[in-house]
């Protein structure tokens, strides 16, 4: 006489459902949240960073305060990038706002530069913040050229 087949008969072949559920499902779910905290960790070092170069002593931080902070940061670039709506419509304007918002991000990298001569990253930086002041300088209409010259 043959045993009855349960759900505990090692023998028995299972369903891709139960497989599934058994084999597959925590497998994606392990590799999810091991992609999530790869992420975290990465936020966490940059974060971390951008808030130190700010002079913000940061220790250990919790997943929450990881996007707290991110969230924080990111309003603060926005609010820092967004200027008069004016400046912004024409290319000229564009082209400052991306300019200086580049300058200063160069700025704040070297300054956390630790091995760079304080002097040379002072002249970068200076030599950035001339360049941004020259763009908003206005610039004196060119020369008209007349048509033609007289011999």
């Amino acid at each position: 006489m043959l045993a009855p087949q349960g759900p505990h008969d090692l023998h028995a072949p299972i369903s891709r459902t139960q497989r599934y559920k058994k084999i597959t499902k925590p497998l994606l779910e392990r590799q999810r949240r091991a992609r999530i905290n790869r992420c975290l960790d990465e936020l966490k070092e940059l974060v971390v960073t951008a808030l130190q170069t700010e002079g913000e002593n940061v220790s250990k931080l919790e997943k929450a305060d990881i996007l707290e902070l991110t969230v924080r940061h990111l309003h603060h670039l926005q609010q820092e990038s967004s200027g008069p709506e004016e400046d912004c419509q024409n290319p000229k304007g564009r082209f400052e706002a991306g300019f200086s918002q580049c300058a200063s991000e160069a700025c704040h990298f070297l300054l956390s530069l630790p091995g760079l001569d304080p002097q040379i990253s002072r002249r970068i930086v200076d030599h950035l913040g001339q360049c941004a002041d020259g763009l908003r300088r206005p610039t004196p209409p060119p020369q008209q050229q007349p048509m033609w010259r007289p011999w």
